[in-house]
């Protein structure tokens, strides 16, 4: 079969997010596909040459498509059908759910990693992706077109079907792995390595990701604050990641409110590379989102050997299992109580970071890209 892979979600030349997650699928879906050919599509050379880097080691040959324009465009709804077509392609994976319901001739499958922009309107977005998500009118056409949909969770599978009364027989579960670049890393190393890159010289409580409303790092804060006096003037409270302006001054407000200023620290964002050298020399990782797809920070932490918190809404229990301290989102005082006996018991710690590294196993990429390509194979003709 011929499948054109969409790669327009990779936007950035230091993918985040989704977008890491789409060239994970893509390189690893490369690598394991001994049978179907494959056409990329992008639209623009810079995100080309990026993705092609990152496949450089893959022998297997593709083609490639570059539009003059991007996901949610008009001209994707109405011109890429007819692309397609004229390519004589089987199957059209697109890695959201922004497509055109416009389509006949080959076969679309869709994944939806989460559904945020829906449960979480007050995220800033533009006024025409809050009208398509407010109104909602295409993504349910896009849904009720599509010939397939992958979650990446049962929690996320749930709210699609009572949402927007997708027939269950659609959807496929496909769990995403964990990066082989992600692994435990001498803790004497690590902090060495921490020291003199990001000049943090205290153990840290760490977060990684980003800073947007629903990620409810601000409850983070507030966990910090209520820790002994000892645990705040010993440990330095570390975010990591690529931090939206438009979302950072009430966060700095709420440090500079409790005079948290010199024990905490903002990196930034990081090299992928560095990212096990930090999950390693951190002493917990917290996690207490409102809303995630899947988590997958949680499970980094974890494969790096890092005992984790997290709220328990949405996937995160499911992903975590039984090697994750749970609170909810709003329970700060529960959050910092964590936080507080991981710190001060190391047979609890230890516990968790076995149960973790037990945990983590059950997802990797090898099985989700051979999942994704069992559904390809269900159109086979």
């Amino acid at each position: 079969m011929l499948i054109a892979f969409d790669c327009r979600i990779i936007r950035d030349k230091n993918p985040a997010g989704i977008a890491r997650v789409v060239l994970e699928f893509l390189k690893n879906v490369l690598v394991y596909d001994r049978k179907n050919d494959y056409i990329l599509i992008f639209d623009n050379i810079e995100m080309k040459e990026l993705v092609m880097s990152h496949l450089k080691n893959v022998k297997k040959r593709h083609k490639i498509i570059i539009l003059p324009y991007g996901l949610m465009s008009f001209s994707d709804i109405l011109h890429l059908p007819k692309i397609l077509r004229e390519r004589k392609i089987d199957i059209y994976y697109v890695p959201y759910y922004i497509t055109s319901p416009f389509h006949k001739g080959y076969k679309v499958i869709i994944t939806i990693f989460d559904l945020i922009h829906f449960f979480y309107p007050r995220l800033k977005m533009s006024l025409g992706r809050k009208a398509f998500h407010f109104f909602s009118f295409m993504p349910r056409l896009v849904f009720k077109r599509a010939d397939r949909i992958i979650t990446i969770s049962i929690s996320t599978s749930r709210d699609l079907v009572k949402k927007f009364r997708i027939s269950p027989k659609k959807v496929r579960l496909i769990y995403m792995g964990v990066a082989e670049s992600f692994h435990m890393i001498d803790q004497k190393k690590s902090k060495r390595f921490i020291e003199d890159k990001y000049k943090i010289k205290k153990p840290y409580i760490l977060y990684v990701g980003r800073n947007e409303p629903h990620k409810n790092i601000k409850a983070i804060v507030l966990a910090y604050r209520l820790l002994p006096k000892n645990i705040i003037s010993e440990y330095n409270l570390v975010f990591v990641g690529k931090q939206e302006e438009r979302y950072e001054e009430s966060i700095k407000e709420l440090i500079e409110k409790y005079n948290l200023s010199n024990n905490i620290i903002f990196t930034g964002y990081v090299e992928e590379s560095d990212l096990s050298y930090i999950y390693s020399a951190a002493s917990v990782f917290v996690f207490p989102s409102f809303y995630e797809g899947f988590g997958l920070p949680i499970l980094e932490a974890m494969k790096c050997g890092v005992p984790v918190v997290s709220s328990n809404t949405s996937s995160l229990p499911e992903v975590g299992g039984d090697a994750v301290l749970y609170a909810e989102p709003y329970d700060v005082a529960k959050i910092s109580d964590h936080i507080k006996n991981i710190l001060e018991n190391r047979e609890l710690k230890n516990g968790m970071i076995k149960k973790g590294l037990d945990q983590v196993k059950k997802f990797t990429w090898f099985k989700a890209a051979n999942n994704l390509l069992q559904c390809f194979k269900e159109f086979e003709k």
